[in-house]
């Protein structure tokens, strides 16, 4: 890929933004393949590998978010789809780690657990983890495989617009999008809600780290906040896949039941901090939030 400095997660202000994003889409591509082929080559650990390459396709989808009004609708939908599936691919050796964290930080938090059934459980959860590792070498290649294909991909886009309008209208979605997922779930904090309302904030914490430049102060700070959110709802979701994970355990239906109750305490608190914290970060009405940020690039950009 010919892009200079294509690693970068940020539009820089003397670049035409349609070839901002392209480049900052490509580079993305290029670090998560980068990741796992060092995790093949054994250069690369392979958990912290899968971590990071589905941490960029994640950032990489959120930046196909930002041209969905820019690329053909087919084009749009195709990748990403393909960026999904290659996600989904390395789920399943992130989520047996995700929960042996998950459990670690439970353990922390909460003092009255029945401390043998947690010891068990834990390590059933590193047999998990360590049975995954040996075994996920085809979701791995499949991974790759897609990643490759949707770099050649990108190549071909051809964005040549320049102005806001490339981002403008597809930047007022995303925080909508956001704003619509909060109020859900504040109204029925629910696991598949919170949920939701996560992938939503980490949408908006990417695309406002890629505008960023274009005024680092505020734009930084609403960027480390919508990290902190997704922080907290990120916990909340582990703790369901530990709940998940827990029923399907013999660890004695006492200890069992006192487990669940201490999640559900810990989901509790968790959505407590997180409900405040997304009020103030969706103040505003979608259309004033994007007529700000315009304001922020253009007054940048000159």
């Amino acid at each position: 890929m010919a892009f200079e400095n294509g690693r970068t997660y940020a539009l820089k202000g003397d670049e035409p933004l349609g070839r901002g994003m392209t480049r900052i889409a490509a580079g993305r591509a290029e670090k998560a393949l980068e990741r796992l082929r060092g995790s093949a080559s054994g250069e690369v650990g392979k958990a912290d590998a899968v971590h990071g390459a589905r941490r960029d396709l994640k950032k990489l989808r959120a930046a196909l978010r930002l041209l969905r009004d820019e690329l053909p609708k087919k084009v749009y939908r195709e990748e990403i789809e393909r960026y999904r599936k290659a996600g989904r691919a390395l789920a399943a050796s992130r989520d047996a780690e995700v929960k042996l964290q998950a459990l670690e930080r439970l353990g922390e938090q909460t003092e009255d657990l029945p401390r043998e059934a947690i010891e068990s459980w834990r390590r059933f959860l590193l047999s998990d983890c360590e049975m995954v590792v040996s075994t996920d070498e085809p979701a791995l290649a499949e991974a790759v495989a897609a990643i490759e294909t949707g770099l050649a991909g990108i190549e071909g886009w051809r964005l040549e617009g320049k102005g806001w309008k490339v981002v403008g209208g597809s930047l007022t979605r995303v925080y909508r999008r956001g704003r619509r997922a909060g109020r859900d779930a504040e109204a029925d904090p629910s696991e598949a809600n919170v949920h939701q309302w996560r992938k939503r904030v980490k949408d908006l914490r990417y695309a406002l780290e890629l505008l960023e430049r274009s005024w680092s102060g505020p734009l930084r700070a609403a960027a480390e906040e919508s990290h902190r959110l997704a922080d907290l709802l990120g916990d909340h979701h582990d703790l369901a896949l530990l709940r998940e994970d827990l029923r399907q355990r013999r660890l004695g239906e006492e200890e069992t039941g006192r487990i669940e109750a201490a999640i559900d305490e810990r989901q509790g608190q968790l959505a407590a901090d997180a409900l405040p914290l997304g009020r103030r970060l969706y103040a505003e009405r979608p259309e004033d939030f994007s007529r700000r940020l315009r304001r922020y690039w253009q007054a940048w950009r000159g």
